[in-house]
């Protein structure tokens, strides 16, 4: 009951409270700036301050006595914006028969979602708002009768704040009150004395207690008060908005000056790093320089160089990769992780690789003695693939329909893309490597060099090794016709040096001075090779021509006319500590072989023959190796030796390296008294 009492004499205030301002919505054309949200609030109150003096002046102008009707329940609120409370019927008055025409409603607009969503309302001025109902004329007031419980509130009674411009909780109060009928109000001043306050609520709760109970209820306006804090909540959340984006504003010019940072670091380092290989490349080309005139370059600065090269490789491309092993190798140093590290980066670049630079490898591999199966058959299936693709795309070329009706002789194979120098060049390194030839790569260079021996000049006849003449790369049918090809260019001719005359011709005789030099490295390949058709397969010698045997005994008859100089290197070191036991030696020759050292016949009347096995016989020693291996070629020269009857008495350089002086002499006379 008390709460009933409480909801009947309170309802007022809480309508009151959860009332709809009554604001236009108005939506901005053009946005010049974002207010703050202490501006958009104090917009707020003040339209709200000046609405609520129109609506207490219209309620203070209305009759005092109101009939009582049934009020219904107002709709369900939409979805979007909130229920807005309307007044339908003016407040019933204690007698039913008294009726007093009801004022016009002030009139209440929706308020759109952009209102409601955005904060950037601006509510619309007192001044601006249309369409507001004038309140009806009151009616002349009747005097005060005695006895009466409810008096009637004279009309034109004026509403003002009691202190300040702003309307206090009492004032509202007093105010509603006075116009619902809770309190009963003097003419004069528009307030009620206590004691008549008294008897008109004790009457105001008795009739309203033999009353039944209305159906209304106050409508919920929580989904408003969400509202308003979610405005509240935008407004503050854009101002994070503000300081996030200012954020991540400077993280972006951040991130973006550490990127230009990084890019001039980036080619700084590359300008050093290009600084720096043109300063090694330039060492290394004074070292090359130096080795080649004699002299013996300190381990310590190849080492420094070395050490300052590996940083540098994975930023080399293919041609200076190549370039640095070839110097390494002219220089003589003997560091096989180092030539590794080298070789480690031409796999990723291989397939950009030109034939004269893969050609350039292999003869590298084979100069600094590198047996690596991986690299071997890396370039070999390189080699391999290259010449399939330029075969074809070779005949993948469109004719016309009438070319193809024609009949026409088949073209002559061409090379491609390597040469036949490159050809011999290749063959030679892997077959003195001891590589192992996959049959696809064997078919496809049989094939090539099949078509290049016809062609051959007499300097490439030279410039094949016994290695590769004895190898599977060239099967009896090609070794046949290269011997015949040589019948006929008559290679191993003897060498006539260029005669300088008075008035020489400066550039013939450069191109002569230089076939010259590289006849005399390759000239004694021929000489070698005949003696192993003869010795190894005689069977093969016989089945010959007879002008291609006539050949080969000319090249025999100039092999065993040929001289033997004096011992160098490591022969001349073991020459000298025989000579100091009181051992006589000497050299000489086994066909077109060279014997390094020659003594007298032990007492069994056999002739002794040292084999000083210099570092060049032997492929570079690995990690996990104790003891290396002998070259291919190395192989080749002791077997056809022994074929020839020699029987050999080898020393190891990597042995006798590790020997003192003393240690070396009670060496010699180990081998000494064992050939006794």
């Amino acid at each position: 009951m008390a709460a009933r009492e409480r909801g009947a004499r309170g309802g007022w205030r809480e309508a009151f409270l959860h009332r709809r301002t009554d604001e236009a919505p108005q939506r901005r054309t053009e946005r010049t700036e974002r207010r703050t949200a202490a501006e958009v609030l104090e917009s707020n109150a003040k339209a709200m301050l000046e609405q609520d003096r129109q609506l207490l002046e219209q309620l203070a102008a209305r009759p005092a006595e109101r009939s009582r009707e049934v009020r219904k329940k107002p709709p369900t609120p939409p979805k979007v914006s909130p229920y807005k409370f309307r007044l339908d019927t003016a407040p019933p008055s204690p007698s039913e028969s008294d009726q007093v025409p009801e004022a016009p409603l002030l009139p209440v607009e929706e308020v759109s979602e952009e209102a409601v969503a955005g904060p950037e309302v601006r509510p619309q001025a007192p001044e601006a708002a249309t369409d507001l109902a004038q309140p009806a004329e009151p009616e002349p007031a009747e005097p005060e009768q005695q006895g009466e419980s409810e008096p009637v509130r004279p009309s034109g009674v004026t509403v003002v704040p009691k202190s300040g411009e702003l309307f206090s909780a009492d004032d509202i109060e007093h105010i509603m009150s006075s116009i619902t009928g809770d309190e009963a109000t003097c003419p004069s001043s528009g307030v009620a004395p206590p004691e008549m306050a008294s008897r008109r609520t004790d009457s105001l709760r008795a009739r309203r207690r033999a009353e039944p109970a209305e159906d209304f209820s106050l409508p919920d306006r929580s989904k408003l008060r969400e509202q308003i804090r979610a405005i509240d909540s935008w407004l503050e959340d854009d101002v994070m908005h503000e300081q996030v984006n200012e954020g991540h504003r400077l993280r972006k010019d951040e991130s973006s000056l550490q990127e230009v940072l990084a890019k001039s670091a980036k080619v700084s380092k590359q300008a050093s790093d290009v600084t720096s290989e043109a300063e090694v490349f330039g060492k290394l080309e004074s070292a090359r320089s130096r080795h080649k005139a004699g002299e013996k370059l300190p381990q310590n600065e190849l080492k420094e160089l070395s050490q300052r090269v590996k940083p540098l490789l994975p930023t080399m491309n293919l041609e200076q990769l190549v370039r640095a092993l070839k110097l390494f190798s002219a220089t003589g140093y003997q560091d096989h992780a180092l030539y590794l590290s080298i070789l480690g980066e031409i796999p990723v670049q291989v397939r950009g690789i030109s034939a004269e630079m893969l050609t350039k490898c292999l003869r590298l591999l084979w100069k600094l003695r590198l047996n690596e199966e991986t690299y071997l058959e890396l370039f070999s299936m390189e080699a391999m693939n290259m010449i399939r693709a330029q075969r074809t795309n070779r005949c993948k070329v469109r004719r016309h329909p009438k070319e193809q009706l024609e009949v026409k002789a088949a073209p002559k194979p061409a090379l491609a893309p390597f040469s036949a120098r490159m050809l011999v060049q290749i063959g030679n390194s892997l077959a003195q490597l001891g590589a192992k030839h996959p049959s696809r790569f064997m078919d496809v260079y049989q094939e090539q060099i099949a078509i290049a021996i016809p062609n051959f000049t007499q300097e490439e006849c030279e410039l094949v090794t016994p290695c590769l003449a004895a190898s599977p790369l060239l099967p009896d049918a090609l070794r046949r016709a290269f011997l015949e090809r040589c019948a006929e260019v008559d290679a191993g001719a003897p060498l006539m040096a260029p005669e300088a005359t008075a008035a020489p011709d400066i550039a013939q005789y450069q191109q002569d001075t230089e076939v010259y030099r590289r006849r005399a490295k390759s000239f004694k390949n021929i000489f070698v090779i005949e003696a192993s058709v003869r010795k190894e397969t005689w069977a093969f010698f016989s089945s010959l021509p007879t002008e291609v045997r006539s050949y080969l005994d000319r090249l025999h008859e100039r092999g065993a006319a040929m001289t033997h100089a004096a011992p160098v290197g490591f022969a001349a070191e073991v020459a000298q500590v025989l000579d100091q036991l009181g051992v006589n030696t000497w050299t000489a020759m086994a066909g077109p072989l060279e014997l390094h050292l020659l003594q007298a016949k032990n007492i069994h009347g056999e002739q002794v023959v040292y084999e000083c096995n210099e570092a060049d016989a032997y492929c570079a020693l690995r990690q996990e190796e104790r003891t290396p291996q002998l070259t291919m070629a190395t192989k080749f020269r002791h077997k056809l030796l022994q074929r020839m009857g020699v029987q050999l008495v080898h020393i190891n350089v990597w042995e006798w390296n590790h020997l003192s002086e003393a240690q070396r002499i009670n060496y010699m006379v180990k081998l000494q008294s064992l050939q006794a």
